[in-house]
């Protein structure tokens, strides 16, 4: 009788944990009210659930951030970063949620050099991570000079990577974002994907009025006339 209401709630956390990861939405009061029992245990000593309570309370960190404001949304924060921390103790090989606790520690007390190591070890994790690299390029071409060489490389190979998964929209944001400034180390690495991705990628720069050069690429006379 005491054990399985336990399971049962355990069971219901991580499938909307995963439902969280696979996009689904929730309102935060659902969440909240279902789930309150969590936030009475101190050491969650089980990798799955501890992983589990850290997607949940990030999520309410992001909603309260957009709706809320104030000191709800600083408590939340502050909650989802012991929770993240706390998965991280148990599984320190979880590539999302080191990017996670890189935003956390930025959003909560401004950016700080020393932060860059947790987005270093959230390459060191899951360098070749699609899903987490749609986020994480940005926030690391805005950092590039303080990143090591090695991470630097990284998140390089990760832009290319986006342009030749055809994330042409993803790979722009990055470019035209932070990594304006690297525009032409970031161009010039695009050399080695195949010509026909290069010439999409250019393509779609040229159709959005981005007149640039990409690598054996040649560039048109108007570029923001669509073809």
């Amino acid at each position: 009788m005491f054990v399985l209401p336990d399971e049962w709630k355990r069971r219901g956390e991580l499938e909307v944990a995963a439902q969280l990861v696979r996009g689904d939405t929730y309102r935060p009061r659902d969440i909240e009210g279902t789930f309150a029992w969590i936030n009475v245990v101190k050491n969650v000593s089980d990798p799955e659930l501890a992983r589990a309570k850290a997607m949940i309370f990030l999520y309410l960190a992001e909603f309260s951030a957009t709706e809320l404001g104030g000191r709800k949304s600083e408590e939340r924060k502050l909650t989802a970063e012991r929770a993240v921390s706390d998965s991280l103790a148990q599984n320190p090989d979880d590539s999302f949620l080191w990017l996670n606790l890189y935003l956390l520690k930025n959003a909560s007390s401004g950016f700080a050099a020393e932060h860059a190591t947790l987005l270093q070890q959230s390459y060191a994790t899951g360098p070749r991570e699609g899903w987490i690299a749609i986020s994480r390029n940005r926030r690391a071409l805005a950092i590039l000079p303080i990143l090591d060489a090695t991470n630097q490389q990284l998140a390089v190979s990760e832009f290319v990577a986006l342009v030749g998964a055809g994330l042409f929209e993803v790979a722009q944001a990055s470019l035209m974002g932070a990594g304006w400034m690297h525009r032409e180390r970031l161009l010039a690495a695009l050399e080695r994907l195949d010509l026909p991705a290069r010439e999409m990628f250019a393509r779609a720069l040229w159709n959005n009025g981005i007149n640039v050069e990409v690598p054996g690429v040649s560039t048109p006379d108007q570029p923001w006339r669509r073809n």
